[in-house]
C-alpha cells in the first residue's frame, strides 16, 4: 500500500503525527481554495446576469465589472467559507479512508486523536478569516459596491442619450432629442412616461437635462415651457408647464441594487452597534428593521464559529461514507449541509420575527451541531461509527443480485 508520506519508523513515535498533520493541512488548504474559488465564481456569475440590464445599457466596461465583483466578494465569501471548509476537510479524509491510509495509520499505532491537529487549526484558520470578513469586508464591499454603482450611474447615463435616437434604456420612459448640446443640455425633446401603470404621459418641450442626485438616489429629467398630453381611462387632457421633472429611481436602472438606504446585512459591526446603543430607534427605523439589527450581529459571529463545527463534524462524516465513489459521498455530504443551512435560514427568520431571542436558534444550532460532531468524533476514534457507505454498497450489491 502506497502512502503519500513516509512514516519515520527509526524515528521517535512524537515525530510521526507532525509530517502527517503537515501533509493533510497543505492538501485541505489546497482543496479550500479550489472548493470556495469556484462556488464564489458560480455565485458572481449569477450576479452578473442580475445586473445585465446595468452592463448592456449602460455602456459599463471590463474594469468596472470587475471592481464591481471584487466588492460583491465579501458577501458571497462569508457565507461561503463554512461549507468550503466542511468540503475540503471531509474530501481529504474521505480520500484517505477510501485508499486505506487511515488502516495503515491505526496500524501503525497513530489514533485518531493525533491526526485532528491538522483540521482542527485549519478550521480556526476559516473561522478567524470569516470573522474578519464579517467584521471588516462586507461593509467594506457594500459601500464600495454603492458607490461604484452611483458613479456609473452618474457618469454613463449621458453618454446613453444621443441625438435623434429613441432611447428606451431607462425603466418606463421613452425619451427622443432632436439635438443634444456640449453640455448635455437636450433641445426639442419627446418624453413618453409609463412610469405609473393607470396613467400615460406623453410629454414635449423645447428645452430639457438630466440631474442626478446620487445622495438621494434619483435620476431627473427636467423639461421646460412645454406640454403634456395624458391618456387616462380613454381621456385626453392637455396640460402646460413652465418646469415638469420626471423622476427616476437610480436602483430601478441598476436592476434591483438598494443605493439610497443600508439594511443590516450591509452595515459594519460598529453601525450595527449603535442602533443596539441607539435611545429610542423606533422614531426613525420600523420595527422590523430593528429585529434584524441582534439577528445580524449575532450572524456575523455564528457563521465564523460555524467553520469549526462544520469542520470538525466532516472528520467522523469521512469515515461514516468509507467505501462510497467520491461523487456520491460529496452528494450525502451537501445534502447535509443543506440540512444545517435550511435550519440556519429557519432560526434566523424566527429571530427577524421576533418568535424567540435572536441568540437561541442561532447559538442553538450550533451547540447542537457541535455535540454532534464531538460525539461523531468519540465513537470514530473507538471505531464504534456508524458505517453508512458500507450498508449503501452491500444495499445496491443485494438490489443488483436481485434484478439478475
Amino acid at each position: 500500500m502506497k502512502l503519500p508520506f513516509s512514516l519515520p519508523f527509526s524515528l521517535p513515535f512524537q515525530f510521526c503525527p507532525t509530517l502527517l498533520q503537515k501533509r493533510i493541512f497543505a492538501e485541505t488548504c489546497f482543496l479550500f481554495s479550489l472548493t470556495w474559488s469556484a462556488l464564489l465564481s458560480l455565485l458572481l456569475v449569477g450576479r452578473l446576469l442580475q445586473l445585465r440590464e446595468l452592463f448592456l445599457h449602460q455602456q459599463v466596461s471590463i474594469l468596472d465589472i470587475v471592481s464591481l465583483f471584487i466588492y460583491l466578494s465579501p458577501f458571497f465569501l462569508f457565507m461561503l467559507v463554512p461549507v468550503a471548509c466542511l468540503l475540503s476537510i471531509f474530501l481529504v479524509f474521505l480520500r484517505m479512508s477510501n485508499d486505506r491510509e487511515l488502516v495503515a495509520l491505526r496500524a501503525a499505532g497513530v489514533s485518531l486523536y493525533q491526526i485532528l491537529p491538522a483540521p482542527l487549526l485549519f478550521s480556526f484558520g476559516t473561522m478567524m478569516f470569516a470573522l474578519i470578513i464579517g467584521l471588516v469586508g462586507i461593509s467594506w464591499g457594500f459601500d464600495n459596491f454603492r458607490a461604484t454603482a452611483l458613479e456609473l450611474a452618474r457618469s454613463k447615463t449621458q453618454m446613453v442619450l444621443q441625438p435623434g435616437i429613441f432611447h428606451k434604456d431607462f425603466p418606463g420612459l421613452t425619451i427622443y432629442a432632436k439635438n443634444v448640446d456640449a453640455d448635455q443640455r437636450l433641445r426639442q425633446v419627446f418624453v413618453e412616461d409609463q412610469t405609473r401603470p393607470d396613467l400615460t404621459a406623453v410629454i414635449v418641450a423645447p428645452i430639457g437635462y438630466v440631474v442626478t442626485e446620487p445622495e438621494q438616489g434619483v435620476i431627473l429629467f427636467t423639461l421646460e415651457h412645454g406640454r403634456i398630453y395624458r391618456v387616462q381611462k380613454n381621456a385626453i387632457t392637455e396640460l402646460r408647464f413652465e418646469s415638469y421633472m420626471v423622476r427616476l429611481e437610480l436602483d430601478k436602472l441598476l436592476s434591483g441594487v438598494d443605493i439610497r438606504d443600508k439594511r443590516p446585512m450591509e452595515m459594519s459591526w460598529a453601525e450595527l452597534h449603535d442602533w443596539m446603543t441607539m435611545p429610542e430607534p423606533t422614531r426613525f427605523r420600523s420595527e422590523e428593521f430593528l429585529r434584524k439589527i441582534p439577528v445580524e450581529m449575532h450572524k456575523r459571529l455564528v457563521v465564523p464559529v460555524a467553520c469549526v463545527v462544520l469542520g470538525m463534524i466532516a472528520v467522523p462524516l469521512a469515515f461514516a461514507f468509507e467505501g462510497l465513489k467520491r461523487q456520491y459521498a460529496l452528494i450525502l455530504v451537501m445534502g447535509f449541509f443543506f440540512v444545517f443551512y435550511g435550519m440556519f435560514t429557519t432560526g434566523i427568520t424566527i429571530a427577524e420575527l421576533g418568535l424567540l431571542p435572536a441568540f437561541l436558534p442561532l447559538w442553538g444550532q450550533m451547540f447542537l451541531f457541535g455535540l454532534v460532531a464531538a460525539l461523531g468524533i468519540y465513537f470514530t476514534a473507538r471505531e464504534q461509527g456508524p458505517r453508512i457507505g458500507e450498508w449503501l454498497v452491500h444495499l445496491s450489491t443485494k438490489t443488483l443480485s436481485k434484478t439478475d
